[in-house]
């Protein structure tokens, strides 16, 4: 298949892979650009710190508890009319938020953004798998896709303090709900209609979305109070979030269409997948939350000062996805993400060892730390994805992106208390050295290589 061919029941394949990583984009463009606002966001409302802190952790809450519910619910109910109403409620979020007048909607509308959050990723991650199925368009849709996903981030930390500062905290909201608009008509034209449901087909598992939400929720919470305050009683919900999740196991043991099928987490592409972007959660928190805690500390930045030292990282990772599929097509994704998490465990180890040195040595390493992880994403996401079964890659896409928020919340909620106990900077990083330098060898040594057959392979030892 050439690079002009259209994918399979495609007839646009670039106007809808930028479709489907518009939609990445929507949704996570305000995860940054809020935290940027929240000064005068609690100016232009009257709220304290205690309040502030919610605009940000309902968000990080719906969407990390959400992503299963939204992956089984992409399965069941249709990748295509997933993507149009999580498009739909983000959009509709955005407005809500940006014209509130009062604490209450405003964190109504952060809510139903990381629901819309929860349920686009999922979708977007499942139709570039099943639209996309053939090379070299199966690499591609996922390096833009990923690039689509940094460039948020970056263009959240950048524009979104631009924003605040020219127009005013609301334009953070307002701004993505044109382009919400445009990519809702966009994906309704280009986005081909989801095949019919076969009669007797699978029903939702409520009791298990319940427990799922419920565990991740709880969770999450619990491990992000612990990273704050470092105290016992953070361990209460993470208690009670495990609990749910041992509840949950035994649950879907025993019904008839379970919220995450046995076959999905059998996958030896899915579980080290999911052990290998763990790993980078981990380092990226020790570069990203890490770095700037360290950049306001030792270097005397500020908040802004340091997002904006560490936006050339993320540019360097949005720069290395792009070139990401035509490797993982060569060389396969088993090398290039383990290849990749080495780099980006020797790059900040040499960041660890000069914690005391100034910037213009610091930043290079932490530049080409951005570019050994650009990579990982495209290479991961293709992998576990596309082996998953048509029918499970909502539910896959969805255990996959859940890795991320509790591996970088319980990264955090070990990292700051580390650094509270004076066990340093250079200490706390060598940490994420470790777990990502062990996530490369769990790489290649689960993930199978390129020949290996594709679907449904076991776990060793399973």
């Amino acid at each position: 298949m050439t690079s002009t061919t259209a994918p399979t029941g495609v007839t646009r394949p670039w106007p809808t892979a930028l479709v489907l990583a518009t939609a990445m984009f929507l949704v996570l463009f305000d995860s940054l650009a809020v935290a940027t606002a929240l000064p005068h966001i609690g100016e232009g409302l009257g709220l304290g710190p205690g309040s502030l802190q919610w605009v940000v952790s309902l968000f990080s809450l719906s969407i990390g508890g959400l992503l299963v519910l939204g992956g089984r619910l992409c399965d069941l109910w249709g990748r295509r009319r997933m993507l149009l109403t999580s498009i739909a409620l983000s959009t509709a979020a955005c407005l809500l938020a940006g014209l509130a007048q009062g604490l209450p909607l405003l964190l109504t509308g952060r809510t139903l953004q990381g629901v819309g959050a929860a349920f686009a990723i999922p979708a977007a991650l499942a139709s570039a798998a099943t639209l996309f199925p053939e090379e070299p368009w199966h690499s591609r849709v996922f390096s833009i896709v990923a690039a689509s996903a940094n460039s948020a981030g970056l263009a959240g930390a950048v524009v979104g303090g631009l924003l605040t500062a020219e127009l005013g905290w609301r334009w953070v909201f307002l701004a993505p709900v044109p382009v919400g608009a445009v990519a809702l008509v966009a994906t309704y034209l280009l986005v081909p209609p989801d095949p019919p449901r076969a009669s007797g087909s699978a029903r939702l598992d409520l009791p298990g979305a319940l427990l799922a939400t419920g565990g991740l929720v709880a969770l999450i919470y619990g491990v992000g109070q612990f990273a704050e305050t470092s105290s016992p009683r953070a361990l209460v919900p993470v208690a009670i979030g495990v609990a749910l999740l041992g509840v949950l196991v035994v649950v879907e043991r025993r019904v008839a269409d379970p919220l995450v099928k046995p076959r999905v987490v059998r996958s030896r592409r899915l579980v080290g997948s999911c052990i290998a972007f763990g790993a980078h959660s981990a380092a990226y928190a020790a570069v990203v939350v890490i770095g700037s805690v360290y950049l306001q500390d030792v270097h005397g930045l500020s908040a802004a000062g340091a997002g904006l030292v560490l936006a050339p990282v993320l540019l360097a990772a949005m720069i290395s996805a792009v070139p990401a599929g035509a490797l993982t097509r060569r060389f396969g994704s088993r090398v290039v993400v383990a290849v990749s998490l080495a780099l980006c465990a020797g790059t900040l180890a040499v960041v660890a060892f000069n914690t005391d040195s100034s910037l213009a040595v610091i930043m290079p390493w932490l530049i080409a730390w951005g570019l050994s992880a650009g990579p990982v994403y495209v290479g991961l996401t293709r992998e576990c994805i596309g082996d998953a079964a048509p029918e499970d890659r909502g539910t896959a896409s969805a255990l996959f992106e859940s890795t991320t928020h509790v591996g970088g919340a319980v990264s955090i909620a070990a990292y700051l208390p580390l650094l509270g106990a004076g066990f340093g900077y250079a200490g706390v990083e060598f940490i994420g050295v470790v777990v990502v330098a062990a996530g490369a060898i769990a790489t290649f040594l689960i993930l199978p290589g390129p020949g290996a057959p594709r679907r449904q392979e076991p776990v060793p030892g399973r």
